[in-house]
């Protein structure tokens, strides 16, 4: 429990040491919220009568777990890959499975601790908020979400390319998924080549499942549907992890 401690910390540690990646996880989404909140929030949805302050927060965090995600942890790889830092970490005296627990308990923990902003924030500056579903299940996606996303990082750092080339490619499908999200430009004022895609976006995916076990209204079949796909999806990319390792 000492050494996972100690091999937390410095995650953690290098993590906040990072001004720009600490501003986009923790200070940004609650500036996006302001934006959002302030910019359509009281509109009402014309199929459920409900304002869109309840989602919000789910708004947020699609957009927090891309982020954090692509351009947070991909640049971090792609960093310490191309620093030497991934070949002196195989010398630590933790094995790897331990290592990815540590890595992944740290991101989570600055991911719930943004939620946790972000959510306070929301219910004390604007009102009707009102969570309808389960914590435990909106939890549950969170984190499902996260391992989808960041296990396509870890598959595209895995290739042979510089850091800043890895970082534009990260970056570029970050902005890519955000805008063919339904999040920052609605489905309407998409060119009409374009609207079919946002079913197949994991921004929107993410997105629309995490506002509807807020607001109860996902029917059982979707969210297993989602599920699933994503499941599958993390197995696919975890695998090719391992065949490009082992070339």
């Amino acid at each position: 429990m000492k050494v996972f401690l100690t091999y937390l910390k410095i995650e953690l540690l290098r993590f906040i040491r990072e001004p720009i990646s600490l501003f986009f996880t923790l200070i940004f989404p609650i500036i996006l919220i302001y934006v959002f909140g302030d910019s359509f929030g009281s509109a009402s949805n014309g199929n459920t009568g409900r304002t869109y302050y309840n989602s919000l927060v789910s708004i947020d965090l699609a957009f927090l777990i891309s982020n954090l995600t692509l351009m947070g942890v991909g640049n971090d790889l792609a960093l310490q890959k191309e620093s030497g830092i991934s070949e002196a970490n195989e010398l630590l005296p933790i094995s790897n499975t331990m290592k990815l627990i540590v890595e992944s308990i740290s991101y989570l923990l600055l991911l719930f601790i943004s939620t946790l902003l972000v959510s306070v924030y929301t219910y004390l500056n604007y009102s009707g908020i009102e969570f309808k579903g389960s914590i435990s299940l909106y939890a549950f996606f969170m984190i499902v979400s996260y391992y989808v996303f960041v296990t396509f990082v870890k598959f595209v750092v895995s290739f042979n390319y510089s850091a800043r080339t890895l970082q534009l490619i990260l970056s570029g499908i970050f902005f890519i998924l955000l805008f063919v999200s339904g999040i920052v430009i609605p489905k309407e004022n998409l060119p009409q080549a374009l609207q079919g895609l946002i079913y197949f976006s994991p921004t929107y995916i993410v997105y629309s499942t995490l506002d509807g076990i807020w607001n109860e209204t996902i029917a059982f079949h979707t969210l297993m549907t989602n599920i699933l796909w994503f499941s599958i999806a993390i197995i696919c990319f975890s695998i090719l992890i391992k065949i490009r390792k082992k070339r």
